[in-house]
Order: structure tokens, then C-alpha cells, then sequence
């Protein structure tokens, strides 16, 4: 059951769900779904920073949450896509090192209560989360902040140090970051590329090129 991105339990939003056909998520017999919009780099600005589509997925998570003393499940369908390009990181050694992951979410509440951790998160927190230990991201070091115009307003886009293992060596890497809300989704934004590799105008093309929903 898919429906709007805000509600509640009060008696006004209980008749709405009930007009709805939110039988099953008042009486606790089925979830609530959200799913939110992709948003992706249009095929312009792929070929103008070659970078390519590498994986997209439509990862979903199911949580439970209280609202007035109840207990119920909520379904968030996120929407994810990943884009890479292969650089030289040093003689010999060449891979698809500079990636950049666009993660999409629902911005979500029940009853005033979000149900997407994204928005509360810190930005070391997001970074980890998408680019942390599992891909091998460490020593995570706040640098710099700048503004990009995309989606529509300009945004702050952090940059990070860190190290990280690329084609089993260890070294330096820059992560780019940016989340924000758009259209009712939260947007993720974790670009992560070898220090030495000066992509910081590609990623700015990247999220200049954003569509959400992709056209």
C-alpha cells in the first residue's frame, strides 16, 4: 500500500486513510508504503563528464514506529544510483576509482513523526553510511564547504579527506557530499575519488546535471 507522504492518527487523518483504503495500516494488519521519486544524471551531462550508470537499485526497510500509543509498520522504498569512471591512479594501476552515489528516499512522517532517519543524520554519518567501512573509507576528516546550483537553489556541498584502499593500495581520497530535500524526497548525494585526481568540477557538472524525477 502505497500513499502520501505525511499522516497522521488524529480523527481527521484516520477518515482519510479509511476513504483511502488504509484499512490495513489503522488496525495494524499490513504496512504502510512511501516510495519515493529517482533522481538521476541526465545522459548530457554522463557523456560530458564520462562518467556512466554503473547500478541502480530499489532498495526497500521496513521499520515500526508509535504514533498515539500504536504501533505500526512502515515499508520506505528508496531509490539508488551509482555512477563511475575510471581514472589512473598511479602507472600500471587503473580502475573505476571516482564514483558518485545518488540515494533518494521519501521525506516521510506519520503523525508528525519521520519515519526516514536520513534528514537526522549528520553528514560523518551519511558519508559512512554510504561510503564507510564497507567500501573500505577511513580516517574521515572534515575539509571544506562550497555551493553548487542544482535542483533548482543553490546548495552546500561538503568535501572530506580520507583514506581509502583503491586497486589494493591505500591512499588519499576526497568525498564529496550534499543531501537535501526536494519534491518530498531526501537526496543523497557521496562522491568519492583519489585525492590525486582533480574531479571537483565533474562532480559539480554531476549534480548541475540532476533530474528529479529523472525526465
Amino acid at each position: 500500500m502505497r500513499r502520501s507522504r505525511d499522516a497522521g492518527i488524529g480523527i481527521a487523518l484516520v477518515l482519510l486513510l479509511a476513504t483511502a483504503g488504509c484499512i490495513g495500516f489503522l488496525t495494524g494488519s499490513e504496512p504502510l508504503g512511501f516510495a519515493a521519486n529517482a533522481t538521476a544524471v541526465d545522459d548530457a551531462t554522463l557523456e560530458e563528464t564520462d562518467y556512466r550508470l554503473a547500478h541502480s537499485a530499489s532498495p526497500n526497510s521496513t521499520q515500526n514506529i508509535t504514533v498515539a500509543g500504536q504501533t505500526r509498520q512502515v515499508v520506505v522504498s528508496s531509490e539508488l544510483r551509482r555512477y563511475n569512471r575510471t581514472v589512473t591512479l598511479a602507472e600500471g594501476i587503473e580502475g573505476d576509482f571516482a564514483r558518485t552515489t545518488v540515494f533518494t528516499s521519501p521525506a516521510a512522517t506519520v503523525g508528525g513523526t519521520s519515519v526516514n532517519p536520513i534528514g537526522s543524520l549528520s553528514d560523518e554519518r551519511l558519508v559512512r553510511r554510504f561510503v564507510g567501512t564497507s567500501s573500505g573509507l577511513s580516517n574521515v576528516e572534515f575539509r571544506s564547504n562550497r555551493s553548487v546550483e542544482f535542483l533548482g537553489d543553490s546548495r552546500t556541498v561538503s568535501e572530506y579527506a580520507a583514506t581509502r584502499s583503491m586497486g589494493g593500495v591505500q591512499t588519499n581520497a576526497t568525498v564529496h557530499l550534499a543531501t537535501v530535500e526536494h519534491d518530498g524526497d531526501f537526496v543523497t548525494v557521496v562522491a568519492v575519488h583519489p585525492e590525486a585526481v582533480d574531479e571537483r568540477s565533474r562532480v559539480d557538472a554531476l549534480l548541475a546535471g540532476l533530474r528529479h524525477p529523472p525526465a
